[in-house]
């Protein structure tokens, strides 16, 4: 049934994945010295300035999506949920080296500020994790039940 706990779980990580488009990694003020660099220049760092991030954001959103109407396979939902996890840990780790490299690179007198965007490939894979758990919880007691039957 799609009112299932991993359902809404999966829904909250598609919705994270999606969210990384809305809401930036990185800022910079208009005029500082950062906007040099080719991954600020609009100010900000988000997806669309990486296609790696580009990718790894659609793509685990899109997966947790359809996740969610698996819900009859189990096993199928399990395993598609366990491809979205690794996107998103592919993703956070993309994300955490491509912020590094910026910060590393920033000019003398330039500033770049941190954004909840940041969170999100985390937020989502803690989800993602979640959701497979409760994936597992739920197969287990199914088997449990036909054992008594």
């Amino acid at each position: 049934m799609i009112q299932r706990i991993q359902s809404i779980y999966l829904l909250l990580a598609s919705l994270a994945g999606f969210g990384q488009f809305a809401v930036p990694y990185l800022s910079t003020p208009s005029g500082d010295p950062a906007t040099v660099m080719p991954a600020l220049t609009d100010q900000v760092f988000n997806p669309f300035d990486n296609f790696g991030l580009l990718g790894l954001s659609v793509l685990g959103g899109l997966i947790s999506f359809v996740a969610i109407f698996l819900f009859k396979n189990r096993g199928l939902q399990g395993r598609i949920t366990g491809g979205a996890l690794l996107c998103s840990a592919l993703l956070a780790i993309l994300v955490g080296i491509s912020t590094f490299q910026i910060l590393k690179s920033v000019p003398a007198g330039g500033s770049v500020h941190y954004q909840a965007g940041l969170a999100l490939p985390a937020v989502a894979l803690v989800l993602q994790w979640l959701a497979g758990r409760s994936i597992k919880k739920d197969e287990r007691l199914v088997r449990s039940m036909d054992r008594l039957r």
